[in-house]
């Protein structure tokens, strides 16, 4: 779309990428390009704005965003200010103020985080004992930046020349791979810790059985057996080479699958906490609570009713 309107351009942004971003003009009126679309889960969008404006993003919370600046964009976030002339990611946390080339533009790309942590468990084989977090108190700027730019740039040059319907699973993996490969420093806490360095492979085997067999009653000589070991092998294997203990390990899996599916933007609406603990293999409520406060510092029903309260946003004032 082309568009002299500030407000028609950020909608047209905000339905691509499931943003609530504000854009403030300089001055005057706008000549406003926007073009984008959905490789299923994942969104990519063009936009130059023609005149100067600033953008302020809220935090992404479950929503992973991507800016490549395609000319020198300034950034302000986490009380960190910089020219960025190469990928960065949004905040989760926090608000990230930008100013881009008026005539050049941005590439956005979006996705929700539960389908990035799928992914990732899909390709790494390796399993997420927490959710996805982009808190940080240095700017979210890609590793291989290079590659990201060009992979992404190459993807809208195909694009542009007519891709198939058929090749949005391809055109969705290429924009994955790419944001996985250039977020992965930010992405390793949510992983279980990889064994030493000569570790043995059957903690890593042990834990991929646990992240498959989540929501079942898992008893740890179970665990032990599918690997070929003693369970007192297993314990001191995780402690040497982990420094947590099998169930530490399952419980942070469990708490896990619980907060994403918490988290989960579109999901049924009668979703309940005892529900989603349950499918997620905890059997007692009281202490599942318990260790989620604990470890998210908020009960699980007050994620709930926080993300179910997200749902009516407010509407953004005009500008």
């Amino acid at each position: 779309m082309r568009s002299r309107s500030a407000s028609a351009i950020r909608d047209s942004v905000n339905a691509l990428t499931a943003d609530e971003h504000l854009l403030v003009p300089h001055q005057g009126t706008l000549d406003g390009t926007v073009n984008g679309l959905r490789a299923r889960a994942v969104s990519l969008v063009f936009v130059a704005y023609g005149s100067g404006v600033t953008i302020v993003s809220p935090p992404s919370g479950r929503r992973v965003l991507v800016v490549i600046p395609l000319g020198p964009m300034l950034v302000e976030s986490c009380g960190n200010q910089w020219v960025a002339n190469t990928p960065f990611a949004l905040s989760s946390h926090h608000q990230t103020k930008m100013v881009p080339d008026p005539q050049r533009g941005a590439l956005v790309g979006g996705v929700d985080a539960e389908s990035l942590e799928s992914y990732l468990v899909a390709t790494s084989n390796r399993p997420l004992v927490k959710p996805i977090s982009l808190k940080s108190s240095v700017p979210l700027q890609l590793s291989t930046p290079l590659m990201v730019t060009q992979t992404w740039l190459e993807a809208c040059r195909q694009l542009d020349q007519g891709l198939p319907a058929e090749s949005a699973p391809w055109l969705e993996n290429i924009l994955l791979a790419t944001l996985s490969a250039g977020m992965a420093p930010f992405l390793e806490a949510s992983f279980a810790p990889l064994p030493t360095k000569g570790g043995p492979g059957y903690v890593e085997q042990a834990c991929r059985y646990l992240q498959q067999h989540l929501s079942e009653n898992v008893r740890i000589d179970d665990v032990a057996a599918a690997v070929g070991i003693s369970t007192r092998q297993l314990h001191a294997a995780f402690q040497d080479h982990i420094g947590r203990s099998p169930a530490q390990v399952l419980r942070d899996m469990r708490l896990a699958r619980v907060r994403q599916r918490l988290e989960a933007r579109g999901g049924p609406k009668d979703i309940t906490v005892a529900g989603v603990a349950n499918d997620a293999g905890f059997a007692h409520l009281g202490r599942f609570s318990a260790y989620y406060t604990e470890k998210y510092q908020e009960s699980p029903s007050t994620t709930l009713q926080r993300l179910r309260g997200g749902a009516a946003r407010p509407p953004l004032t005009t500008t």
